[in-house]
């Protein structure tokens, strides 16, 4: 069970960060990629550099 709302979590999250990264411009697959094998570390970078709207 939590095996399944980490992965659903994280899913989720390489989603937002890929339709984000779209709406400023960039690569979403590279975001998602970022995220992907990152994890929760991934997500911080990306909040850290993404771009200004």
């Amino acid at each position: 069970m939590i095996v399944t709302a980490w992965f659903l979590i994280g899913l989720i999250g390489c989603i937002w960060a890929s339709t984000d990264a779209v709406n400023r411009g960039n690569s979403g697959c590279l975001v998602f990629l970022l995220i992907l094998l990152g994890g929760p570390v991934g997500l911080i970078i990306w909040l850290l550099i993404r771009p200004e709207k």
